[in-house]
């Protein structure tokens, strides 16, 4: 089933108005790969019939299925380690010394909360969960708590959140990114599956939220992942995003995006900050 250049263009528009997905030209193999199964469930003959069916009143259902087949990611359980292995090394014990300091200035039960925005499958925050537990496990006498570093993670995707909040993944998942400790502790294996321990899940808050639509107030967050999504919008796009993280943010808290991705050209107050070969942007404080 071939895709003409205008149902190409039309796909594109669709798409980033749905969602702020930016297709570019060379992604026309992506359009006829992910759509072609889902024209085909719904009985078109071609591209054409099947977006004169997402015009109609009524097709929201085929709207959503759209941007699903189009914005399901790449992803692992510890992509790109060399972020996670600065999370545990000099991150994630900063937050816990900022928790210890608030506790000792009267917080009665100081709260750090985390955002992996654009969570996919669910493997970014399963992968935050681990080392939170592994890091609080080991340090006992900081008097912290899993529920003091709670996570939200979010995706415009249903059928991804879905399988986030069931958190039951195949081996070959498990073989990219997962460590032999992190198996033993963190999952069981249930036939064909290996099932997140719901110690973890606990631990995470999963939700739906497209960023085009109004940002509801989820804040504050000491930290915000949003790793390998702001490079499929276009500027605009980012730029209103990347203001929403900032006002999201509690001061000194870090945005942390992919390996790829800047804040190269947007208008931003966000003070870069290297941690190893890492590159994170951080919140002035009140007082810098």
């Amino acid at each position: 089933m071939e895709v003409s250049t205008q149902e190409f263009r039309d796909v594109q528009t669709l798409v980033r108005s749905l969602c702020g997905l930016v297709l570019t030209d060379d992604k026309t193999y992506l359009v006829k790969t992910r759509l072609e199964p889902v024209v085909t469930a719904h009985g078109c003959t071609s591209f054409g019939d099947y977006l004169g069916r997402l015009q109609q009143l009524g097709a929201g259902a085929m709207r959503d299925e759209l941007v699903e087949a189009l914005t399901t990611g790449e992803t692992s359980f510890n992509r790109d380690a060399h972020v996670f292995d600065e999370f545990r090394r000099r991150i994630l014990p900063r937050v816990a010394e900022s928790l210890r300091r608030r506790r000792e200035q009267g917080t009665r039960v100081p709260i750090a909360r985390i955002w992996s925005a654009g969570c996919s499958t669910g493997q970014e925050p399963y992968s935050l969960a681990m080392i939170i537990h592994e890091y609080l496990s080991a340090n006992v006498a900081l008097g912290l708590k899993v529920e003091q570093l709670p996570i939200l993670a979010t995706d415009v995707s249903a059928k991804s959140l879905t399988t986030a909040k069931e958190g039951r993944y195949l081996e070959r998942d498990l073989d990219r990114g997962v460590t032999p400790e992190q198996r033993r502790r963190y999952f069981q294996q249930q036939g064909a599956h290996w099932t997140i321990n719901p110690q973890l899940k606990k631990m995470i808050e999963f939700r739906q939220m497209n960023f085009l639509n109004p940002m509801p107030d989820i804040g504050p967050f000491e930290l915000i992942f949003c790793r390998n999504v702001m490079i499929y919008f276009d500027t605009p796009t980012r730029q209103k995003l990347c203001e929403q993280f900032h006002k999201l943010l509690v001061p000194g808290g870090l945005l942390i995006l992919g390996a790829a991705e800047s804040l190269y050209g947007l208008t931003t107050s966000l003070v870069s900050e290297s941690f190893g070969s890492t590159t994170v942007y951080r919140k002035p404080d009140r007082h810098a």
